[in-house]
């Protein structure tokens, strides 16, 4: 009797049920949302009509219409790589990471929203992204729905202070070390305090043998620094590695120009800014 159901205003006709947006509730159950129109209807029926005691209830309904806040888009791209893309209300889409693969730890920005997850209450924790509701879509990238903390992830995409401490590893040797890795971790894989041989790298992008290397303003005074970073220089351009050091001052004064390096170096495109 519901799906034919029409409410009438004036001269026209409105279904009661959303019969173009129907959900799977069961394997052979499926659940149609009221329209507008349809909530009208619902609030003229006598209170005995409205009685239900089975096990569908309005947590789970609320579940399975709930519409989502953001989007994460994945792309794969020919050389085996993928894209990720971002977009919500606050946040026009754009790409936010290039270049990731398959590994586990990947330390990509798309890969770390996947991993997030947050606590509503105590004891009760829920995923930022829903893998269970994953889409498809006509060009073949793959949709995964944002249902909580679209604000929190919009903020971090536009490099927002007061969240950027919160997903920064308390790891660093120096407040320079964290500094960076704050303000680059959006545009470049890297990996902080990554172990290559008997030595730790200030951050390192393991696929492309780059280490990078901050030198604070007090620590190259001595001949004996100088000399040991010298060797361990040589030693990691022996196993194929290219070495990037940056000063503080570099870092403090010009942070774009060195990530604009970096990145020309691994041979990617920046996908983000700093805030004016």
């Amino acid at each position: 009797m519901m799906f034919s159901s029409k409410v009438l205003f004036g001269e026209a006709e409105f279904s009661v049920l959303d019969l173009d947006g129907a959900k799977a509730l069961d394997e052979n159950l499926m659940a149609y949302s009221f329209t507008e129109e349809g909530e009208i209807f619902l609030f003229g029926l006598k209170h005995s009509y409205k009685a239900y005691k089975g096990t569908i209830n309005k947590e789970k309904l609320d579940k399975i219409f709930r519409f989502p806040d953001a989007a994460l888009i994945i792309k794969p791209e020919e050389d085996g790589t993928f894209t990720h893309s971002y977009v919500s209300p606050t946040v026009d889409r754009r790409v936010i990471s290039r270049g990731c693969r398959p590994t586990p730890h990947c330390p990509c920005i798309g890969c770390r929203i996947v991993d997030m997850w947050y606590t509503k209450a105590p004891g009760h924790m829920t995923p930022a992204v829903d893998v269970s509701e994953a889409r498809v879509s006509p060009d073949g990238e793959l949709v995964l729905p944002i249902f909580e903390g679209e604000e929190i992830i919009s903020k971090l995409l536009m490099r927002d202070p007061s969240v950027r401490h919160a997903f920064s590893p308390n790891i660093f040797d120096s407040p320079l070390e964290q500094m960076f890795y704050e303000l680059a971790f959006l545009d470049l894989h890297i990996y902080p305090q990554h172990p290559v041989g008997k030595y730790r790298l200030d951050f390192a992008i393991p696929d492309k043998r780059i280490a990078i290397e901050l030198d604070g303003h007090e620590y190259h005074k001595t001949k004996y620094q100088r000399t040991h970073d010298a060797k361990r220089d040589r030693w990691l351009y022996g196993q194929g590695w290219t070495v990037l050091r940056f000063t503080g001052t570099e870092i403090h004064q010009n942070l774009d120009r060195c990530l604009v390096e970096i990145c020309k170096l691994v041979g990617i495109e920046r996908v983000s800014r700093s805030q004016q």
